[in-house]
């Protein structure tokens, strides 16, 4: 079994002023990212786009419990003919004792996906990550159904693994683990060429890879070139875009056209979220570390689609100065796209907040 193609949104958490979990936003928050199943192919919950790794572990298991509910609920409701979404899990947390917690909870909530970063466990030495998967993860997924998806991301690396990417070795020696199916790489353009390289093997191949860094997706004839991808298809299995949280059909609609390689649609949309980027304010390398998860998590306040923009501690937030202008330039930079016609972006989300309004539908 392989994590679904195509889309995946790793969706922002829903906090009030105090740090606690807004459930009924959260709920909201999904049912924005399925679109009625016009959205995305999966939902990531308890990501880094999710704080997980600013909130508390109890904080983490009611996420989790509200997520994959609500998926479930909305999975019921869909339409005949549309697939349902798939339900992918955070299990990292600071240390082995609590990663393990989290596996386990998302076993018994029968979660499909459980995303898990090696490098980013305070007590777990690189030198004993394949011991730990071989005497605590593999035997517990032995008896689920859960799959596991390997998380690359040097932003939150824990201390003795600073600023490191995941050796192509190790995911390599993972990758033929029982259970274990694909890597979500947040990488740079280069980190992520080397492991095309090595993992980009087609949509279907066993072990597959995810573009974590979303725009690269609009270069991923390039990067294939580059790193001797013979492949005249997208290799690739999909693309996990935290800026989708916001505009989930467009970013499907995005990743249908870097699969059709329809070069008109590629360099609107890369133009359109370069654009959204910019406008959430001071983006880091790979957007985290900067205001992109408040600019998200704004911008969907001013939709409609949550009550709060609050962020975890530790997340950089948005002044009152700074939502005022990205309020009034996400405005226009939504009136003024001319999205391409085949978009269906101009229905209303599930709370009945007209998203956008587009007159080439």
């Amino acid at each position: 079994m392989s994590p679904k193609k195509g889309l995946n949104i790793p969706i922002v958490t829903a906090l009030d002023e105090a740090g606690n979990l807004i459930e009924a936003d959260q709920r909201n928050i999904v049912r924005h990212g399925i679109q009625q199943g016009h959205g995305a192919d999966s939902l990531f919950v308890a990501g880094t786009t999710g704080e997980y790794n600013r909130l508390s572990q109890p904080q983490i298991r009611r996420l989790l419990e509200v997520g994959v509910d609500e998926i479930k609920k909305v999975n019921q409701t869909l339409a005949e003919g549309i697939a349902p979404v798939e339900t992918w899990v955070g299990i990292t947390a600071p240390t082995k004792a609590e990663s393990i917690e989290l596996l386990e909870l998302a076993i018994d909530l029968k979660a499909e996906v459980g995303v898990f970063a090696p490098y980013a466990i305070d007590d777990l030495p690189s030198s004993e990550v394949i011991q730990f998967f071989e005497r605590e993860i593999s035997p517990r997924l032995a008896a689920s159904s859960l799959i596991v998806g390997l998380y690359d991301n040097p932003d939150i690396a824990a201390a003795h693994n600073a600023n490191l990417n995941v050796p192509n070795e190790l995911i390599a020696a993972l990758g033929q683990m029982p259970s274990v199916v694909g890597l979500k790489a947040s990488a740079n353009r280069q980190a992520f060429g080397n492991y095309a390289k090595s993992f980009a093997k087609g949509m279907d191949a066993p072990f597959t890879l995810y573009a974590g860094n979303a725009n690269l997706i609009f270069d991923i004839d390039e990067i294939q070139r580059e790193n001797g991808i013979e492949n005249a298809e997208v290799a690739i299995a999909g693309v996990v875009s935290g800026p989708a949280n916001v505009f989930p059909r467009e970013w499907k609609q995005a990743w249908e056209a870097v699969v059709a390689h329809d070069r008109e649609q590629i360099n609107f949309y890369q133009k359109f979220f370069e654009d959204f980027v910019r406008l959430t304010g001071f983006p880091g390398a790979n957007g985290y570390g900067s205001k992109l998860i408040g600019g998200i998590k704004q911008a969907m306040l001013h939709l409609g689609i949550i009550g709060s923009a609050a962020v975890a501690p530790g997340t950089p937030a948005f002044t009152a100065d700074e939502a005022e202008i990205l309020n009034e330039n996400l405005t226009k930079l939504m009136n003024d796209a001319q999205f391409p016609a085949k978009i269906t972006a101009g229905e209303t989300s599930e709370n009945q907040q007209t998203i956008r309004t587009i007159s080439n539908i």
